[in-house]
């Protein structure tokens, strides 16, 4: 039932976190290279800044090495020809310099420009050339070798400059590129004939000024767009968030998820300077749940895909458990179901009987998993991005880890979120400062903290707006608590044969609470008489699974289109259209002979699904569906990591619901 179609966020009370970032602000610390100064002033070396494990050790950066850092680094691109209103492209992992590069091209006026590390060199041209970038940050030798391959097609780009040295020897005499430290050390230089120059350049800067550009995805096949985004935009979008996410400079981050995403903006360089907490780095992405364990962050934000792997993790696990394990586990997760439904769905504290057997549970149960996930100690974990499952919301709710969804976009941050009442249907009532209104549609249009409008690109600024609102693409409602909630993407909502409308991601979420799907894409709509889904199962996990039923099979092509893998697959499919009205149950599916991949354009690097491009790249599987046929041969190009493309020819077998066998 709606209640109303539009409700603005409700002030809630001022954090002393809050009331110090107020106060700083009327002070005039309004852009995040001065609240880098104030930190640099105010904490010392009395506080660490940040961590990041290299060769096994945890090194330490105090505010005043980190001060230092951006400073010479700033000043080395002054040196080098940066001015004000330069913008600067950063592509890496996340380690201290990417955010010491990010500070200090603000601190010189410039704009810093986030790129994911998987894009490809015909990518990496678009974005050079979009943005009119006239330097570059790289991480490493391979993507120092992106710009080197389209060095001549991007003729504005001055330099590229790099910060880990490894297997870069080679390069020392290539004018085009530069070490991080060679440029720090003119940056050293020129503090010395400019002496002052840092502190007044940050002091010029202005909360209107530009900080950053934010590529939207791209998930409808156009060209991603440059979101321009304020300082003001960053530092208002922190001040809001504290009352739902409370930090202090005593609390621990950890930075996973890549920094060109707008929420790592956000809830790791913004709440880093504004709020002086202490930003954690893992090694290598290898190392990552040992790394999350010796440091247990107090805030954790992942996006929707990385819970749902994790959950995945536990699910395998207890797959591979003893039966005394699985037995333990299996008794004590209705427990913590139990008691989380009376916090989410009655909005209640669960009777002293329940709270005693939750104990009980947490203790010979939830916590070991907790201790293995790294979330022992968290006390906010953010779920941002794509939706996120109910069911997989739900599974971290019951362990008793206070899971919250976080609403916004690229464009409109922070325009909903959970503060004590959590709900896994819901993404929380509007967050102070912004108003949410669903129009006769039911398409989401949102006042938040707004960007500046698409670089270089007003007709497109100009088509997302309406009447001040900001036309988010996302279908939604709002609920009789005042809560949002979200549906999915407007387009790909489907419309069934009974005329209503239904989510395709809903349908999706549900079937990847399985350990053993991947992703899934739902394909159906009033042109079509019923609904059809393409499975990418989990190789690892069903890989596992068929070595303990004594199932063999070499790869990922082979074990996909296994009848039994079928019948696998066949079981969740059967638990997800127990809970769907008719109309919106899976008539057939099909077992794709690979992952969905990102670098193939058929992900964002945010990892949500590109339909149109799917859709027109699976076609003849998709009619075939429709057409009746029980199989299809599948020719197409695959990309490997290392560059190569190479040909699969394999039969698909579609399969119907109700039958038994994949053949």
């Amino acid at each position: 039932m709606v209640s109303t179609k539009e409700v603005e966020g409700r002030a809630w009370r001022n954090s002393e976190t809050e009331r110090r970032l107020l106060a700083a602000m009327d002070e005039g610390v309004d852009t995040l290279p001065k609240f880098l100064l104030r930190n640099y002033k105010t904490f010392g070396h009395k506080h660490v800044a940040m961590r990041h494990k290299d060769l096994g050790i945890w090194n330490r950066y105090t505010w005043v090495d980190c001060y230092q850092h951006i400073k010479n680094f700033g000043l080395g691109l002054a040196s080098l020809g940066l001015k004000k209103g330069d913008k600067v492209c950063i592509i890496g992992d996340n380690e201290p310099e990417w955010f010491w590069a990010e500070l200090a091209v603000q601190a010189m006026g410039g704009i810093a420009i986030g790129l994911y590390v998987d894009i490809t060199p015909p990518e990496l041209k678009f974005f050079v050339e979009n943005s009119e970038a006239t330097f570059a940050v790289a991480n490493d030798q391979e993507q120092t070798d992106k710009f080197l391959e389209i060095k001549d097609e991007i003729p504005n780009l001055k330099r590229v400059i790099y910060w880990d040295p490894k297997g870069m020897w080679s390069y020392k005499d290539n004018p085009f590129v530069i070490d991080f430290k060679d440029v720090q050390a003119l940056g050293e230089k020129y503090e010395k004939e400019h002496p002052g120059f840092f502190e007044e350049s940050i002091e010029k800067g202005t909360a209107d000024d530009i900080a950053i550009f934010a590529y939207t995805s791209g998930t409808t096949g156009a060209l991603p767009k440059a979101a321009m985004i304020s300082h003001n935009y960053l530092t208002k979008t922190c001040l809001t968030v504290y009352p739902t996410v409370p930090m202090n400079e005593a609390d621990e981050y950890l930075s996973y998820v890549p920094p060109a995403w707008i929420a790592e903006q956000m809830m790791g360089i913004g709440s880093w300077v504004t709020n002086g907490i202490i930003v954690n780095f893992i090694e290598e992405p290898e190392t990552a749940l040992e790394n999350i364990r010796e440091i247990s962050p107090s805030t954790l934000l992942l996006g929707s895909r990385q819970w749902e792997d994790l959950l995945s993790s536990v699910q395998v696990k207890i797959n591979d458990a003893g039966f005394i394990k699985k037995l333990v586990y299996n008794l004590c997760l209705p427990i913590g179901y139990k008691v989380a439904d009376y916090r989410s769905k009655e909005q209640r504290r669960s009777p002293l009987f329940w709270r005693i057997l939750f104990q009980l549970a947490n203790w010979f149960c939830f916590r070991p998993i907790k201790d293995t996930l790294g979330v022992q100690h968290t006390r906010t974990a953010i779920s941002g991005g794509s939706l996120i499952g109910p069911e997989t919301f739900r599974f971290f709710l019951a362990l008793g880890i206070k899971l919250k969804s976080v609403y916004g976009i690229t464009e409109a941050m922070n325009l909903s979120g959970h503060m004590k009442d959590i709900r896994p249907d819901s993404v929380g009532p509007p967050m102070p400062g912004a108003t949410i209104r669903i129009t006769d549609e039911g398409e989401v249009l949102a006042i938040g903290q707004q960007f500046s409008g698409y670089y270089n690109n007003a007709e497109a600024t100009a088509k997302t707006m309406e009447n001040d609102y900001f036309k988010s693409g996302d279908a939604g409602f709002i609920d009789d608590n005042g809560h949002l909630i979200l549906l999915d993407r407007l387009k790909d909502m489907l419309q069934l044969k009974g005329g209503e409308k239904y989510s395709a991601t809903y349908i999706e979420n549900h079937l990847k609470f399985s350990s053993y799907i991947k992703e899934a894409m739902v394909v159906g709509g009033k042109e079509r008489d019923y609904l059809f889904v393409i499975i990418c199962i989990d190789f690892d996990s069903v890989g596992k699974w068929a070595e303990r039923n004594r199932i063999p099979y070499t790869t990922y092509v082979d074990l996909s289109q296994k009848p039994e893998v079928y019948d696998l697959i066949l079981k969740e499919i059967n638990r997800v259209n127990r809970v769907l009205p008719p109309n919106a149950r899976i008539v057939q599916y099909a077992n794709l002979y690979k992952e969905f991949d990102p670098d193939e354009g058929e992900l964002t690097r945010t990892r949500k699904l590109r339909r149109t491009f799917l859709e027109e790249r699976y076609r003849e599987l998709i009619e075939a569906a429709y057409n009746g046929q029980s199989q299809v041969t599948a020719n197409t190009e695959v990309k490997y990591r290392d560059g190569r493309v190479g040909k699969i020819t394999t039969p698909v077998h579609i399969s119907l619901v109700n039958q038994a066998s994949g053949t």
